[in-house]
């Protein structure tokens, strides 16, 4: 199945995005051979309307953590990293926000990347839609890694009010600041615009989303600007949200990016689009 449109390429803030999939597969300076998706932990919480305000009040709901390994000709790349190993460990799971959201793992991440084939101190480079402990919580195994993080997310992290942003600085703590690529705006990971992180800010200060183009087409990974299909139906915002008004400018962004490209748009922690999509051992190519 081809994700893609018949248009040459779309320029986006100055960031080339070629929307012809099988030419830029085979672009010169390299290509994106595949992307991996793992299931790094479970959400469940006891009122929906948590993350749509006003809608589904008092409705149970359940999510995925999803992360990403994505294989290019220049290195490995992850794209968050889960729920923290920790949790695994907690016969009942971790509850967090009072008690409205309930956190488990089966298989934390870097055993999944082990089981994979895949070192985690091999990992080249590592980006996070957000520093938030269910995107964030295996990051420091990923030391060694160059990291992307927009500037204003760092500002965020690492200042001393991380905990007023919903942060846990303990789970990515010791990634070197000296690796750290503070970007603001839009990143080409690879030089090539298979993979370009692009600034979604609103859900987070410095929050941002990640364009992969695949050989059968390209795709979105959300981060949290959505959380599920009818959020990003009905544009709804979470009343958790940093700023309201980024968050609807950055889904209008990306709204406009997925209908000019025919780009397909993985919704990270909805479940019911992930069981719809190969995860490991299999890859999208």
């Amino acid at each position: 199945m081809k994700w893609c449109l018949s248009m040459p390429m779309l320029v986006v803030a100055g960031v080339a995005l070629t929307t012809d999939a099988p030419h830029a597969a085979q672009n010169e300076q390299g290509t994106v051979e595949n992307l991996t998706v793992f299931e790094c932990g479970q959400i469940t919480g006891v009122d929906r309307s948590f993350w749509s305000p006003g809608v589904d009040v008092g409705v149970a709901h359940e999510m995925v953590a999803s992360c990403y390994l994505i294989r290019h000709s220049k290195g490995l790349m992850v794209w968050d990293t889960g729920i923290p190993a920790a949790v695994a460990n907690i016969e009942e799971g971790l509850q967090i926000a009072d008690g409205k959201i309930n956190l488990t793992v089966e298989q934390p991440f870097p055993e999944q990347l082990r089981s994979f084939g895949v070192d985690p101190g091999n990992v080249d480079f590592l980006a996070m839609s957000h520093m938030h402990a269910d995107h964030a919580g295996n990051a420091n195994i990923f030391s060694n890694a160059t990291w992307f993080i927009q500037q204003a997310e760092y500002d965020a992290a690492f200042g001393t009010h991380a905990a007023e942003f919903n942060f846990n600085a303990k789970t990515y703590d010791q990634l070197d600041p000296a690796k750290a690529e503070k970007l603001t705006g839009y990143h080409d990971v690879f030089g090539d615009r298979s993979v370009i992180i692009i600034p979604a800010p609103g859900h987070t200060p410095g929050h941002q989303v990640l364009w992969v183009n695949l050989k059968s087409g390209p795709v979105v990974l959300s981060g949290d600007l959505w959380h599920f299909e009818s959020n990003h139906e009905h544009q709804r915002v979470p009343g958790f949200n940093f700023d309201r008004e980024q968050t609807l400018s950055s889904m209008r962004m990306i709204d406009g990016l997925i209908a000019a490209t025919g780009a397909r748009l993985f919704i990270q922690h909805d479940k019911n689009l992930n069981v719809k999509i190969p995860h490991a051992p299999y890859s999208i190519q």
